[in-house]
């Protein structure tokens, strides 16, 4: 499916978004291991949280869906056999459900789809070797057949390319007879994930203490279920907050979690620099797009999610913005440095890369056919562009269904309409 986006003008719009993924990607395998039923309501409905659930079906733990929640019960035992599951191109389950595998006694071949083949677990590979987790992987990289249980209680691992590593740790060590020690060897990127991790397992009755590099959880831990009601998606919201900046329009994001932990919530404070007029009134984020947008220098590390975004809202700023601290973003679904950069230089804008930056010149982006490299926030961001430009294509628009499958039909509830076309 590809799409041509109309352009808008000024854009007035409320949008009411659909619960977190990265709330519910944590929460569902930490009520699968949990000793008694969960209820979480509104769980998004897309690829990767479906992914998920089919994979942990597989494991042998119970998803029920009835009157708008989803209930989650207790293991009735161990796998008693070998298993085979499928992770798709998720790299947040495919981290998490390693290290759930390494639980079990029985092998567990983990499959994936070629792209999420490319992307780099030799540093969670390597933690679990050290506690006689048995991985055969030709290559370090997914597939892989996992081979547990994990017989230790330290383990050392090097966060620098992903938080999803020590968040997969944290998450199997109340299944851990001895408890855990988790020493971070590196530089944690993406720190408030491991925050978002952390927090959902203190609800969940598991307290994680941290002194300095290291996070233990003590042997007594475990999870108790919970009735939990997921937020809505901040990082879907940053779109939202990106049509309001490029529009110049006024746009209402309802029911926004002020209270997450998640950088990207704050994405609206980098647009304020920008010189976008923000508002909170009750539950509701509200925003005024400028007349025109001022370009700023911002490091970008604790808000990975939402450097697309903010690239493409840079493409409309007066001057240069230089987005920084981003090197991570080489190892996502696509390299979203110089991925990014390609398509923006399409529009005639021009961009400048290096191993940990974008700068973007800000100027009048042209018609482009823009390709999504696979990667789903290249979709969802690259289309703001059609906002105020003509002729803006976006070519395989399906893959949005990873993470935000109604994300075109929220798009053209606000103004922004798009068509499909062939080629």
């Amino acid at each position: 499916m590809n799409k041509q986006i109309i352009p808008a003008g000024s854009i007035e719009a409320s949008v009411l978004l659909p619960g977190s993924k990265y709330i519910a990607n944590r929460i569902l395998p930490m009520c699968a291991l949990a000793s008694s039923e969960s209820r979480i309501s509104n769980v998004v409905d897309n690829d990767d949280i479906n992914t998920a659930m089919k994979g942990l079906t597989q494991l042998g733990y119970r998803f029920e869906k009835a009157d708008n929640q989803l209930i989650i019960k207790p293991r009735q035992q161990p796998a008693q056999q070998p298993v085979s599951l499928y992770a798709a191109h998720s790299g947040t389950f495919s981290r998490f459900v390693t290290a759930i595998a390494a639980l079990e006694s029985q092998p567990v071949t983990i499959e994936c789809s070629s792209k999420m083949a490319t992307r780099p677990m030799l540093e969670l590979f390597e933690s679990l070797r050290s506690q006689s987790v048995v991985i055969d992987s030709p290559n370090d990289c997914l597939p892989a057949t996992i081979t547990g249980p994990v017989a230790g209680n330290q383990i050392t691992i090097d966060a620098s390319r992903s938080s999803q590593y020590l968040s997969a740790l944290l998450i199997i060590a109340p299944l851990l007879k001895q408890g855990l020690t988790i020493e971070v060897s590196s530089n944690l990127v993406s720190r408030a994930y491991v925050d978002m991790t952390i927090q959902l397992m203190n609800k969940m009755g598991v307290s994680v203490v941290e002194d300095n590099n290291q996070f233990t959880v003590a042997a007594t831990a475990s999870y108790s279920g919970i009735d939990y009601v997921i937020p809505g998606d901040t990082v879907s919201a940053t779109y939202f907050m990106g049509i309001a900046a490029i529009s110049g329009g006024k746009v209402r994001v309802e029911n926004f979690d002020f209270e997450s932990v998640q950088g990207e919530s704050g994405f609206y404070t980098v647009l304020e620099k920008m010189g976008v007029s923000v508002n909170r009134e009750s539950d509701d984020l509200v925003l005024q797009g400028p007349a025109q947008l001022n370009a700023i220098e911002i490091d970008m590390g604790g808000m990975p999610d939402a450097v697309q975004t903010l690239a493409v809202v840079a493409c409309f700023a007066k001057g240069t913005t230089k987005i920084t601290n981003v090197a991570h973003l080489a190892y996502k679904e696509s390299n979203r440095i110089e991925d990014t950069a390609t398509e923006l230089r399409k529009t005639g804008i021009q961009v400048e890369t290096g191993h940990d930056y974008l700068i973007i010149h800000g100027g009048t982006p042209a018609a482009a056919e823009i390709e999504t490299h696979e990667d789903h926030r290249m979709a969802m961001s690259m289309a703001l562009l059609g906002i105020k430009t003509a002729g803006i294509k976006i070519r395989d628009a399906q893959v949005v269904e990873k993470s935000f499958p109604d994300y075109w039909d929220y798009l053209a509830a606000t103004g922004v309409q798009s068509v499909s076309y062939e080629g």
